[in-house]
């Protein structure tokens, strides 16, 4: 009997290693963390050297002492991420040595599902040098940690606290002595569930270097809290013990720390001049032994009292604190998760002379590039922008997240909102893709997504966010031109459509409010029971984009199915045109017309071309004024939803009605160095950080720059520039090169240029001109 070729694509050496743990796999692994070491020998060092490395849920890899990289990205166990990692820098000739710092926290949050086992697996074959994880590898737990801390928020994981009395944090070099190490790792095959399969990462390995970013404004003393040795959460454990500081200025760089009170502790508050993401890692020189330091960060603070901003009570439960104990002499640690923070607080207990401290910051970004441009003759406009650029940066990690404080959560209405910005800064869509394939692998038996994935977050399913994973599809092929993961994720698909069709009104022909889930829409207050307008305008939106999908990969039966659909839903929307000419709200329960008229429903009303002749009465009634701020409605737009706004105004010839709100609304976010959450957010619980607010970024290239996509690939360009202020340059990206659009003013004259790159035509549209079709470069003067 021949036996079955068993995932023919997974590297040959993958097959021969196998998952191991020290001791054993599925036991006592809450919040645990493993060493590993394995030596071998290479008779010479090759050009290029592809390690393959995984772990369930992560590891740290170093190599002859230095640290490379961590991983693996986000996933699922039926279809585990590792990592392909050229290790040849690392490695020399003669006797190497690979060492790992494991973790699993064995329990699920917003990113992380947990199947109980934990696990890390290497392969690497180099020549005739094999290197394979088996059970003989040297291992041991880290037994100087407490893992009895509570996590770090409602979605992340534990506060880290080690005691490095107890750990040598030598462990990783070549000279240390790992002999009293046991080799008794549990050890399971390469497939065995719940690992019952592997992929490839299918994302870039973040980019990670060590930086030491800000400087020292404040000091503080004071007294430590009677639970300061006991506590499961040294954050709140702190804040009983006071987080205002002085006024005080230092370097970021061997901060002294006099003797600490008695019984007490001394603390300084560091700066980073913008929210960073990534691992702290401590240098301590002085110890006597037994000393503590701990870190604790934060978005905001009070700048009378130079205060971080903190509420106990918060939603999310943010308690962002490390602490270490040192041993006698020199200590360094990298503590093991990122966080994303501004404010820091570095404070040391116990020290009976003086210690020196050097923190420093290992990044964890997303290695996006700058490969798009903007610059206009509006330093405002301008400063916006390198504001949602850097908060589109710390917003990308293995995935994109909504913020890298409090949540690190790939919610996918946001990361809708974070493509279209990556597509005008980098041009990257791997983020994008993945993403795509792990929203449809997570989904209720009903067919639903969740909002977020992979995540254990069952209050997070939002019926209105599968409609957006739907139009993501579009806005992948329609960036790339590829249907293939809009034929890949069919099942999902289909089966989010029978949800959706089960849940249509018969009488009204719109979308029932289905409570066992959260239907978002927007933070507002919006129409959510009964039969809301925008729930369905979404669904409409979703089948014509799918109408449009299946005619591109020749499904004329599912086009069809999809098109005729629309054409009813369509109609019954339009009986919610008021007499005024514009759209009501929906339904209640009981099926009475709701006679509100949002901003949202006319907004989705224009992008679906529902009512033709209405859009100017909606335009004026609606729109512009909420645009100029003179709308007064409690049911206001939200700093995520507005793009959709922004994109329907502008689209339609009131680019600089958007640039003037953009300004507005934006401005003070330019402080912080990060766009918000909301427009007011509330401090200590709202996001400061939170990317689904940074789509300023294209918006104003579309508008100042004029080039917005008229075809899927970019095979087709509309430029319209809006002529505000003296001049604008605009680089974008496109999957064909790069487009670029500037214009200045010479006097009363503008001056204009575009530059296409092969296979890419623009209809340029300019004051009192007819449309032209262009290619190349072109110039032109009005």
């Amino acid at each position: 009997m021949k036996l079955p070729q068993i995932d023919p694509d997974v590297p040959a050496v993958i097959k021969q290693a196998q998952w191991i743990w020290a001791e054993k796999m599925n036991w006592d692994t809450t919040n645990g963390y493993a060493l590993f070491r394995e030596t071998f020998t290479l008779p010479a060092v090759p050009k290029k050297a592809p390690l393959y490395i995984t772990a369930d849920q992560s590891y740290q890899l170093y190599i002859n002492g230095e640290y490379v990289c961590r991983g693996p990205a986000r996933g699922f166990q039926k279809s585990w991420p590792y990592d392909e990692v050229d290790v040849s820098a690392w490695l020399k000739k003669g006797k190497n040595l690979i060492a790992v710092r494991g973790h699993t926290p064995n329990y699920s949050n917003f990113q992380y599902l947990t199947q109980g086992f934990a696990g890390l697996l290497i392969a690497a074959k180099w020549g005739k040098t094999v290197v394979v994880t088996h059970e003989r590898w040297k291992s041991r737990r880290q037994d100087s940690i407490r893992k009895e801390m509570v996590p770090t928020s409602l979605q992340l994981f534990s506060q880290e606290v080690i005691d490095l009395r107890e750990e040598d944090p030598d462990w990783m070099k070549p000279n240390y002595d790992d002999s009293a190490w046991p080799t008794r790792n549990e050890a399971r095959a390469w497939n065995t569930p719940p690992w019952h399969s592997i992929e490839p990462r299918g994302l870039a390995m973040l980019e990670e270097c060590e930086i030491r970013p800000g400087k020292v404004i404040g000091e503080a003393s004071g007294t430590n809290a009677p639970d300061f040795l006991t506590t499961r959460n040294i954050t709140v454990t702190h804040f009983s013990e006071g987080l205002a500081h002085q006024p005080y200025s230092a370097p970021v760089e061997a901060i002294p720390f006099k003797k600490a009170p008695k019984n007490g502790w001394r603390s300084v508050l560091i700066d980073l001049g913008k929210l960073h993401i990534g691992s702290v890692i401590l240098e301590v020189e002085g110890a006597s032994g037994g000393e503590i330091v701990e870190t604790h960060h934060y978005e905001t603070i009070a700048p009378d009292t130079l205060s971080p901003d903190y509420t106990t009570e918060a939603h999310c439960r943010m308690g962002f604190s490390h602490r270490l104990t040192c041993r006698k002499g020199s200590n360094r640690h990298a503590f093991y998760h990122p966080f994303g923070f501004r404010y820091m607080i570095l404070l040391v207990r116990g020290n009976s002379g003086e210690l020196r401290v050097t923190p420093s910051l290992r990044t964890c970004f997303y290695p996006l590039r700058r490969n798009g441009f903007f610059r206009s003759s509006d330093e405002s406009l301008n400063a916006i922008w390198e504001t949602c650029a850097w908060t589109q940066r710390v917003c990308s990690m293995d995935a994109y997240v909504d913020t890298p404080w409090r949540e690190q959560a790939q919610w996918w209405g946001d990361a809708r909102v974070q493509a279209w910005n990556t597509f005008h800064l980098d041009g990257e869509t791997r983020l994008f893709r993945r993403g795509i394939k792990q929203i449809a692998t997570q989904t209720t038996p009903s067919g639903v997504t969740y909002g977020h994935a992979p995540t254990m977050a069952h209050g997070c399913v939002l019926p209105d966010f599968t409609l957006i994973w739907m139009l993501t599809l579009w806005d992948y092929y329609c960036q790339t031109g590829s249907l293939e993961p809009f034929l890949a994720h069919q099942d999902t698909l289909l089966r989010a459509l029978e949800y959706f069709r089960a849940w249509t009104d018969a009488k009204t022909g719109m979308l029932g409010y289905d409570k066992r889930h959260w239907l978002f829409l927007d933070w507002t207050g919006i129409r959510r029971e009964g039969f809301s307008s925008v729930y369905s305008l979404w669904l409409l939106h979703a089948l014509d984009r799918l109408t449009q999908l299946y005619t591109a990969a020749g499904d004329k039966k599912q086009a069809a199915v999809c098109r005729r659909w629309a054409k009813e839903l369509r109609t019954s929307l339009g009986k919610l045109i008021d007499k005024n000419g514009l759209m009501r709200d929906g339904y209640t329960e009981k099926r009475k017309i709701d006679p509100s008229t949002s901003v949202h429903s006319q907004t989705l009303a224009l992008m679906t071309g529902l009512a033709p002749k209405s859009e100017k009465v909606m335009i004026k009634k609606r729109l512009l004024p909420y645009l100029r701020g003179e709308l007064k409605t409690d049911i206001q737009p939200s700093a995520y939803w507005i793009t959709y706004i922004f994109t329907v105004m502008a689209e339609r010839g009131y680019g600089a009605e958007v640039l003037a709100d953009i300004r507005r609304r934006w401005t003070p976010m330019v402080a912080q160095g990060t766009t918000w959450e909301n427009f007011a957010p509330v401090v200590g619980a709202e996001s400061f950080s939170h990317a689904w607010s940074a789509h300023p970024l294209f918006h104003l290239m579309q508008i100042l720059g004029g080039v917005r996509q008229a075809a899927p690939g970019w095979e087709k360009v509309t430029v319209a520039p809006v002529f505000e202020g003296e001049s604008a340059e605009v680089r974008i990206p496109s999957p064909k090169g790069e487009i670029l659009s500037r214009w200045q003013r010479e006097g009363e004259a503008i001056t204009g240029e575009l530059q296409l790159p092969r296979g890419v035509s623009a209809t340029l549209t300019l004051p009192d001109r007819k449309p032209a079709t262009v290619k190349g470069k072109h110039s032109y003067r009005l």
